[in-house]
């Protein structure tokens, strides 16, 4: 004789509550769940939302406010477009204190006001403030390697507070590539059934995949969202920084000048050097797409998809990073120098970065995977 489950009726016979009668054996199996945790969840959620809404907001502001606002307009010249440096006469040294013309505005702690807007007061303003202070401690290195090592330093500081990001969009990568041999056989299995039942049956199907396999699709694009804002962060620090405008790396590449500029205006003059810094640059750009790439399949080589769906999809993410290595190119040729040696940096962190994780990968999977399960509760937390 089966068990039959006990709906609540309010009252059965002579006023017995159904209170008085013992719920079923499985009803007393049944975990509560804690509810400060799913509250804690909850606000860490929506907090990461909004952190991420606020980043890209920013960056999106900084792009506009380049093209639009007359007031932040720069020049490579020094002494020319606004600048970020010490006041007239604090230093004695022109490659830190601001000219008292040419300028169309200038900046500090002391005069600052809001008249810039929130990207400049809450990132711009700190990083230039940080990267001179740095310029100013090695003003008497050679070559300006004390400009050097204030991008280097901004950069670091910035990459360290976007690791989490960083390393959750590299996890969500690895779970994608292990479990897209999974998603050939849903794609196989419904090959050919364009009814909106089938349709809806495949939707399921792969959801049940991403929820087994803890995959959020989406968080794989959370770094490249952060990228604008931190990218528009370097280009103005190094865009309104007077001692980087008035450096010249390893006298040969002055910070504030163009490469393109530079190549085709002053090509006798010396401009050709900078087809060399290009040599360096770009190559490196390159390699910091591909490496991670190549690892990743290294790492996966038994869980590539071998569909025509996937195929088509591997397709149109090389199409995808093609056009972003192109666009990134043309930012280091026509941007100032000091912005193509950010992106060199840049990309050194990246290939470093991606190293290291594959290293991490590896020998977490030959131990069993602990590692990496724990990172990946800390990070989806």
């Amino acid at each position: 004789m089966g068990l039959k489950p006990v709906f609540n009726v309010g009252k059965i016979g002579n006023n017995i509550s159904t209170s008085s009668i013992p719920s079923p054996f499985w009803e007393g199996n049944v975990k509560k769940p804690n509810k400060a945790k799913v509250v804690f969840k909850q606000i860490w959620k929506w907090s990461k939302l909004l952190i991420l809404i606020f980043f890209v907001v920013m960056g999106l502001w900084g792009c506009m406010q380049s093209v639009w606002d007359t007031d932040i307009k720069t020049s490579p010249y020094v002494g020319q477009g606004m600048e970020y440096g010490y006041a007239i006469g604090t230093t004695g040294d022109y490659r830190f204190d601001l000219m008292s013309n040419g300028a169309l505005g200038y900046f500090s702690f002391d005069s600052f006001t809001w008249q810039y807007g929130p990207f400049y007061g809450l990132f711009v303003l700190p990083g230039a403030a940080f990267a001179n202070e740095i310029s100013w401690m090695g003003k008497s290195w050679w070559g300006g390697t004390n400009v050097l090592l204030a991008i280097f330093l901004l950069l670091l500081i910035i990459r360290t507070l976007s690791l989490f990001v960083s390393l959750r969009s590299t996890l969500q990568n690895e779970k994608m590539s292990e479990i897209q041999g999974k998603i050939a056989e849903i794609n196989a299995k419904y090959k050919g059934l364009n009814d909106a039942f089938s349709r809806q049956r495949k939707s399921q199907e792969v959801m049940e995949i991403y929820k087994k396999n803890h995959v959020k699709p989406f968080a794989a694009f959370e770094q490249i969202l952060i990228t604008l804002p931190i990218f528009m962060i370097i280009y103005r620090v190094v865009s309104i920084s007077r001692p980087m405008k008035a450096t010249t790396l390893f006298n040969l590449w002055n910070f504030g000048a163009t490469p393109m500029n530079q190549i085709f205006s002053n090509f006798s003059s010396g401009g050709w050097v900078y087809i060399f810094l290009l040599l360096i640059i770009i190559p490196f750009q390159f390699l910091s797409m591909k490496l991670p790439q190549h690892w990743a399949k290294k790492r996966n080589r038994n869980a590539q998809a071998v569909s025509n769906a996937g195929t088509k999809q591997a397709k149109r993410m090389k199409m995808i990073q093609l056009v972003m290595m192109c666009v990134m190119c043309g930012v280091v040729v026509f941007s100032a120098t000091g912005v193509g040696v950010y992106w060199f940096l840049s990309a050194l962190f990246s290939i470093a970065q991606s190293y290291i994780m594959h290293t991490v990968i590896i020998r977490n999977k030959r131990k069993g995977g602990t590692l990496e399960s724990k990172l990946d509760k800390m990070l989806n937390v």
